[in-house]
């Protein structure tokens, strides 16, 4: 039997004679040391292929069933939205850490001490939140020792910034082989259109500066989803940006009859995200859309600077044009672009250089 662990993609063929078949085993990658779950009993497939969580992952993460037995291709859009709606519960949740300590931290009545006292429960994000927290980008070098020291300095939005992005790396960092991105690429693009979208918003929004960065972090993770079935439909994906048009998003539309955007928007409802940011993730592309919501057009924008940054979201996302108004609606200009860019690209190297060292 061959079985492939998706997160570092190695593929291992283990002999049927060996394998208790009938159970659920679970055991760790030779090559990652993630962990494998393999489902043995009864099925109609020959071929299995397992999803593997992180090493660091919560034990009850879910995985995905093998694809074989799902022929998306006798079914209308509208029936495969749903099928894709209902395997969304097979996509690892957000953290709970997360979802507690953002509890916490609007809580006026919170202190650092509690907010601490919810990181210190993962001590694989605890780690990472002092990597980050100690790494140039913060100029904290060497200064933070402790979760409750890096609450006290970084204070509670930056803090809360800090937990959504090492939070996310782990989700955002898997290979995605439908849009023909390497592991990593993803989550490279995703943190660079969090730091432009926060940069937008202390321009011109403020108030919505920590929910710019949320969501530019997470504006793609509809394509989490999606990519199994747009590798379903690879060929033909690849025929229409040849053919029709250079853009995948309208490929998505044509093809599927649907987008990773509209997925996005489910997900976002099985994290019970704020509408707002919902509507957001919805709109990153066609932000004139969204009905003036200020969150798209930001996360819309701060998506084409990741790209000028060389964090682009895969073939047939780059070099597409800013949507008409977007620049206006924002007030800023070509040259504002350019600038931020440059800030993007050092932030990017210097967050990332923190997370794997």
């Amino acid at each position: 039997m061959r079985i492939e662990c998706s997160t570092c993609q190695k593929s291992y063929t283990l002999p049927d004679d060996r394998l208790p078949h009938g159970k659920v085993v679970s055991f760790p990658c030779p090559s990652c040391k993630g962990k494998i779950t393999l489902d043995l009993r009864p099925q109609e497939q020959e071929e299995v292929i397992v999803e593997a969580a992180p090493a660091e992952a919560p034990a009850d993460r879910r995985v995905f069933k093998p694809l074989a037995d799902e022929p998306e291709s006798e079914l209308s859009s509208d029936d495969l939205r749903k099928k894709i709606v209902k395997r969304i519960n097979d996509l690892p949740p957000m953290p709970k850490v997360l979802l507690k300590a953002r509890e916490v931290l609007s809580d006026p009545n919170s202190s650092f001490k509690d907010i601490s006292k919810i990181i210190e429960t993962d001590q694989a994000i605890a780690a990472k939140i002092l990597k980050v927290a100690n790494s140039a980008y913060y100029g904290l070098s060497g200064m933070v020792s402790s979760i409750h020291q890096a609450s006290v300095v970084l204070g509670y939005q930056t803090l809360e910034q800090v937990i959504t992005m090492v939070s996310s790396s782990s989700l955002l960092g898997k290979q995605l082989k439908g849009y023909g991105l390497n592991a990593g690429v993803l989550w490279k693009h995703s943190l660079a259109t969090a730091i432009a979208s926060r940069l937008i918003a202390k321009r011109r929004a403020p108030a919505m500066e920590n929910d710019a960065f949320s969501v530019g972090l997470i504006h793609d993770a509809g394509k989490l989803a999606l990519d199994p079935y747009v590798a379903n439909k690879r060929r033909e994906i690849e025929q229409y940006l040849r053919e029709k048009s250079p853009s995948f998003l309208e490929a998505e539309r044509t093809l599927l009859g649907f987008d990773h955007t509209e997925i996005a928007h489910d997900l976002c409802q099985k994290w019970k995200l704020p509408e707002n940011q919902a509507e957001a993730m919805r709109f990153h592309h066609t932000p004139e859309a969204s009905k003036g919501n200020q969150l798209a057009y930001i996360v819309c924008l701060a998506n084409h600077i990741a790209a000028q940054a060389g964090f682009g979201g895969g073939p047939g996302f780059e070099d597409q044009p800013i949507p008409a108004g977007c620049l206006e609606t924002l007030r800023l200009k070509n040259e504002d672009l350019v600038e931020m860019a440059a800030e993007v690209s050092a932030s990017v190297a210097q967050i990332t250089a923190s997370l794997t060292v």
